[in-house]
């Protein structure tokens, strides 16, 4: 009897499930992609400097007719025709939409937004719904969808940028350092180096996390089950770790800013500690970021012999990454104000040679120059 009742419950179970993943699968047909718009630049884009920003449309199912590609610029910036047309892009076919853009200003939140407008190949669509189900009524349903959008329609994207009068940044990413310690700067013109400020995360949710990240750490020493347990609740504990790692630095900055160089360094010390045991280019960033911080260290304290070691050591935790442009410009810097020119340049061009619209370092290879 216990048999019976056990087989019957697979049984129901069983149709259960079916139904179930059917119903699912069903709610997830959609209307397929029929098109595809993206729009990119192709370098930084630099106050005074043409920029070329590139439309790609494509038609994926159908043919787009009567296309009408216009953009909207940021105020006062310019381009050499804000709208341009095209007849027809055949079905599977891409078209490429170049604009010459001239920036006028400078921009911290940036945005160039592309409008598209086109017929809608609306036939060519719905057979590609009868096509991709036998529902009749979930097909009619998506059909009906379709014949409802107005036509032509109107399709939008946009590319994401920042200018600050130091560098520019295109595509936005975490490569971004923008805070200068102009208290170290040189005379003639000069801006001070450039350093990492975590601004997402304030110093009291710093001191949290690593206060947190400790308790923790003793807890896991006590009981060598408990990580399994953590990770079995979904609690990912090497996050926890870059989040105490994140603190840490965040930390050693606020003690530079306030002159207490012993705290900071206390803080750098245990974050490079605590950087080996993950994954190297996991936090390859913060590695150069807090080497680059150990450097200003020495530097305010006028030790700018023990700051020019840090910097190569800094420099070599990974020479071709994107962050070592600043560790040059840093290192550049540091030398010219030890009396350095040549040496100073040399770290300004191989810096520039990174990095395409860092427009100070125009300004300084020339200021090197007087």
């Amino acid at each position: 009897m216990n048999r019976l009742i056990r087989c019957l419950s697979i049984v129901c179970l069983t149709v259960f499930l079916f139904f179930s993943i059917t119903e699912i699968y069903a709610e997830t047909i959609q209307i397929p992609q029929w098109y595809s718009l993206k729009a990119s630049l192709n370098k930084p884009p630099e106050v005074g400097k043409n920029v070329e920003l590139n439309v790609e449309l494509q038609s994926i199912i159908g043919d787009l007719d009567n296309i009408s590609v216009r953009l909207i610029l940021p105020d006062g910036w310019t381009v050499d025709k804000n709208t341009k047309e095209l007849k027809k892009i055949e079905s599977g076919k891409i078209e490429n939409i170049k604009f010459s853009v001239l920036p006028k200003t400078e921009l911290s939140q940036g945005s160039i937004v592309v409008e598209a407008v086109f017929d809608i190949p609306k036939s060519s669509i719905n057979k590609a719904i009868d096509k991709l189900t036998t529902d009749k009524n979930m097909a009619e349903s998506l059909k009906n969808s379709v014949n409802s959008w107005p036509n032509p329609t109107k399709r939008y994207t946009d590319t994401s940028f920042a200018i600050f009068p130091e560098e520019s940044f295109y595509p936005l990413s975490g490569d971004m350092w923008v805070t200068y310690a102009d208290n170290l700067a040189p005379d003639n013109g000069f801006k001070g180096p450039v350093y990492y400020d975590n601004s997402l995360i304030s110093v009291h949710q710093a001191q949290t996390d690593v206060e947190m990240y400790n308790k923790l750490k003793e807890l896991l020493k006590s009981d060598a089950s408990l990580a399994d347990k953590l990770s079995e609740t979904g609690i990912d504990l090497n996050k926890k770790h870059f989040d105490y790692m994140n603190g840490l630095y965040v930390l050693a900055v606020d003690a530079w800013k306030n002159n207490d160089f012993q705290t900071s360094l206390d803080f750098i010390e245990l974050l490079e500690k605590e950087s080996t045991e993950l994954k190297k280019n996991y936090v390859d960033y913060l590695k150069i970021a807090t080497g680059n911080m150990r450097a200003l260290i020495f530097w305010k304290q006028g030790q700018k012999r023990l700051a020019e070691e840090a910097f190569k050591k800094a420099f070599y935790q990974n020479r071709k990454h994107k962050l070592q442009r600043y560790i040059l410009r840093n290192l550049g810097l540091l030398m010219y104000a030890s009396k350095d020119k040549s040496t100073a340049q040399q770290m300004f061009s191989l810096a520039k040679n990174m990095k395409d619209g860092y427009t100070l370092l125009d300004k300084e290879i020339e200021l090197l120059k007087k």
